[in-house]
């Protein structure tokens, strides 16, 4: 039964639970090991690749906002370029997306199931948190955007004030951060092509533009869920600086735990890095399986995916769709647990696709927008989609080759189907006229 009649989801998320959505699906796997990683690698000018991942970011983050302003739809990028470019590169748009959030959300939950078999070396964990996670994360998504909305909003708060006053009392120990200001050249290629990964999510944010009470209110949404991201993680970097040596074996694994254990101590630290990395990809996970399933629902309403997925409950909850996807994520972390899938493979194919994404989300912002400086943004964004889609070559490589089987596969399909339909209506009317 559909929500009044209608086909559209409930306007019902006001700007600051839809800001926590945002935050929360940007802060994902990212802020547990990527700082370390940099910090490792490049010691104190860690801090130049996330400045300009930043930076290059912004772009596309002006091109997702004005497009989920003007165009809000739980179909997300698919939408978008389905009205730009047709029905088939919209399509595959939207099959590419549900890919990429299919196999990226399970590998976010198997990293956080890692963490904490690591933090309490109890090696069970391992699988048991992510299943955990997952249907956690369907059973909250399923109960209704306002229900799930405050989850999201608890704990995006709670990590966020966390991680303020551990790297506050961090930094204020030791006499100054002090960053490099020295380019690192060459060697800054491999970290920026995995920093850049910690900015993405907010492509996965437009697929819950529909249920916006207020879509005028993205651009501000985009632009302080933005400022805070880049703040959390300058402030993970400065108190990394103070307190971890650049050389400790501990970066490459677990730099949040160094970090707790250095201001909080052995114990304390080890138990609220535990719970921190829990929360952190619970939050994540619920995040984005609530954009996936919106995704399938809009999918499935334009015609895209089977019709039984793009149905409405009275109280306007795609139900059909959240277990759709709540069934697929647990048979794919199920499947990584048993070793029938390469835990490193789904990393490596939702980055890559979502690197397409943005290309496809830049290139619809200049089909649709008719102002001048949206060629301008269209061609920064591209730049920084490329440069960085070239630091990932076998991603991306990868991610082309299946683009373009999908994009063949659904060319096909569509011919095939109108070709029954042109035969029916020429035998018709060549039965009216032998009336």
């Amino acid at each position: 039964m559909t929500a009044a009649g209608t086909h559209e989801l409930r306007r019902s998320l006001n700007g600051v639970t839809a800001t926590f959505i945002a935050l929360g699906t940007v802060l994902g796997s990212g802020i547990m090991i990527l700082p370390g990683l940099t910090y490792s690698s490049l010691d104190r000018s860690a801090w130049i690749p996330w400045a300009i991942a930043a930076l290059s970011v912004a772009p596309l983050l002006v091109a997702y906002s004005w497009l989920g302003r003007s165009f809000p739809s739980a179909s997300g990028v698919a939408h978008y370029s389905q009205l730009a470019f047709g029905r088939p590169l919209g399509a595959t748009s939207g099959v590419l997306a549900i890919i990429a959030l299919a196999t990226g959300i399970p590998a976010t939950a198997l990293t956080g199931g890692r963490y904490a078999a690591q933090f309490t070396d109890e090696p069970a964990l391992q699988w048991l948190i992510p299943l955990v996670l997952v249907g956690t994360a369907i059973c909250v998504a399923a109960s209704g955007t306002t229900v799930s909305g405050r989850v999201q909003t608890g704990l995006t708060l709670s990590l966020c004030i966390v991680v303020v006053v551990v790297c506050t009392a961090a930094i204020a120990s030791a006499d100054s951060p002090r960053p490099d200001l020295s380019f690192p050249g060459e060697s800054v290629a491999a970290p920026l092509a995995a920093v850049f990964v910690a900015f993405t999510g907010w492509e996965t944010v437009a697929f819950t533009f529909e249920e916006h009470a207020r879509p005028d209110l993205i651009p501000r949404i985009f632009a302080i869920s933005y400022v805070i991201v880049t703040t959390v993680y300058a402030l993970i970097l400065l108190a990394l600086f103070s307190v971890v040596a650049s050389d400790d074996p501990g970066l490459t694994e677990a730099p949040l735990l160094l970090l707790a254990q250095k201001v909080l101590g052995g114990d304390v630290g080890r138990y609220l890095v535990t719970g921190f990395v829990v929360a952190a990809i619970l939050s994540n996970v619920l995040a984005s399986a609530v954009a996936l399933s919106r995704l399938v629902f809009g999918m499935a309403r334009d015609r895209h995916l089977p019709r039984h997925l793009g149905v409405l409950t009275a109280t306007g909850n795609p139900l059909r769709s959240v277990f759709f996807v709540g069934g697929t994520l647990l048979l794919i972390a199920s499947s990584v647990c048993v070793g029938l899938l390469p835990f490193e493979q789904l990393f490596v194919l939702s980055g890559g696709i979502y690197f397409l994404l943005y290309a496809v989300g830049a290139a619809s912002y200049a089909a649709l927008n008719p102002r001048r400086g949206a060629k301008l943004v269209t061609l920064l964004s591209l730049v920084a989609v490329i440069s960085v889609g070239v630091l990932a070559a076998s991603s991306l490589v990868v991610s082309l080759c299946l683009a373009a089987g999908v994009f063949a596969v659904i060319k096909l399909v569509a011919r095939t189907w109108r070709q029954p339909a042109t035969d029916e209506t020429r035998s018709g009317a060549y039965g009216n006229g032998e009336t």
